[in-house]
C-alpha cells in the first residue's frame, strides 16, 4: 500500500488582542521519530514568530 503525505495550511485572521483556538486530530501509521513543524505567525505574508521545530517519539502503546 502506497501512502502519500499531504500538508495543509490554513490562514486565520485575528483582531488585535484576540486569540483563536484550533483543535485537530491526527495519527501516525508507524512507530519511530517523526518531524513536527509548528505554527507560524505572519503579518502581511512575512513570518514574525514561529514555534520550535521538534521530533515526536511515536510509540505503539502509551505508558502512563
Amino acid at each position: 500500500m502506497k501512502m502519500t503525505r499531504t500538508m495543509e495550511s490554513k490562514a486565520y485572521s485575528l483582531a488585535p488582542y484576540t486569540t483563536e483556538r484550533v483543535l485537530f486530530s491526527f495519527y501516525f501509521p508507524s512507530v519511530g521519530n517523526k518531524s513536527h513543524f509548528p505554527s507560524n505567525v505572519c503579518i502581511d505574508e512575512s513570518v514574525t514568530a514561529r514555534g520550535e521545530y521538534n521530533i515526536l517519539n511515536v510509540v505503539s502503546r502509551r505508558n502512563i
